[in-house]
C-alpha cells in the first residue's frame, strides 16, 4: 500500500524530472498546483508573484474561482498570500472567519465564494519572498507541520521552475522570466478561448484538457498555444488525446 510519504516522493521526483527537462516555468507551476491538491488536499489553488514592473500578478491558478479570490488580494491589498510575501514565512489560516479583523475585505469576498482556510507559502529566492503559493480549502484544514513543510518544498520547487539559472544571476533571471511567464498566460488563456468556443465548453474544462495534454505529450503549454493559434493543432486533437 503507498504511503503519503511515498506518494510525495513520486510527486517530487516528477517535478524535480521536469525540471531537469527545462519544461517552461508555467508548465512546471500547473503542475505543482495539481501536486497540492494531491499533497495537501486542497480545494483550489492559486500563484501569486510580484511583478517587476510594480504591484502583483496572478501567474496561475487551478480555476477562475481561484484566479478570482488572488485577484481580490492583490485589489483588497491583503490577505494570506501577500502576507507571506512580506513576511517571507508561511501563513496559516486555517478558519478564515477567525481573520475577519486582520484581512476583511479578502475574507468576505472569499467566505462568500465557499471557502473557510486558506494556507500560503512564500516562493523564496535568495532568502527573499517573489511570490506566494496559496491554498484554498472548502471545509475546515489544520495542516500538521509535516504538511505545511510539504507544502512550502511544493513551493520552493515553482520558484526553480521560475528560474533555473546558476546563483548570482538568478534574480536578474527571475525578472525576465517572470515577464516571459506573464506573456505565456496571455497566450495559453487565447489558447484555452480557442478550445472553449470551438467545443462548447466552459472554460476551466478547455484549461484541463490543455493541462492533460501538455502532460501527456510531454509539451509545453506555450507551445500548445502556439499551436492552437496559430492552426496547427486542432481543437478537437486536445480533447481526444485527453479522452481517449
Amino acid at each position: 500500500m503507498t504511503t503519503a510519504q511515498d506518494e510525495f516522493s513520486y510527486i517530487v521526483a516528477a517535478l524535480t524530472s521536469r525540471l531537469a527537462a527545462h519544461h517552461d516555468g508555467l508548465t512546471i507551476v500547473h503542475a505543482v498546483i495539481e501536486a497540492c491538491g494531491t499533497v495537501l488536499s486542497s480545494s483550489e489553488v492559486g500563484l501569486l508573484m510580484v511583478d517587476p514592473r510594480g504591484g502583483y500578478e496572478v501567474i496561475a491558478a487551478s480555476d477562475e474561482r481561484a484566479r478570482f479570490i488572488e485577484l481580490v488580494q492583490i485589489q483588497a491589498e491583503q490577505g494570506p498570500c501577500l502576507d507571506a510575501v512580506s513576511t517571507n514565512a508561511v501563513v496559516a489560516a486555517p478558519d478564515l472567519t477567525a481573520e475577519v479583523g486582520r484581512w476583511p475585505a479578502f475574507t468576505a469576498a472569499v467566505i462568500g465564494a465557499g471557502f473557510v482556510a486558506a494556507y500560503a507559502f512564500p516562493l523564496r529566492l535568495h532568502d527573499r519572498a517573489v511570490g506566494a503559493l496559496n491554498v484554498f480549502y472548502r471545509g475546515p484544514a489544520e495542516l500538521s507541520p509535516v504538511l505545511q513543510r510539504r507544502g512550502q518544498a511544493l513551493a520552493d520547487l515553482a520558484v526553480l521552475g521560475l528560474t533555473q539559472e546558476r546563483e548570482e544571476r538568478r534574480i536578474e533571471r527571475l525578472v525576465e522570466q517572470t515577464l516571459t511567464t506573464l506573456n505565456d498566460r496571455v497566450h495559453v488563456s487565447q489558447a484555452v478561448g480557442i478550445v472553449a468556443g470551438a467545443l462548447d465548453v466552459e472554460p476551466d474544462v478547455a484549461r484541463e484538457w490543455l493541462v492533460a495534454h501538455s502532460a501527456r505529450t510531454g509539451r509545453p503549454l506555450r507551445a500548445l498555444a502556439e499551436d492552437l493559434t496559430n492552426g496547427t493543432l486542432a481543437p478537437a486533437a486536445v480533447r481526444a488525446a485527453c479522452t481517449s
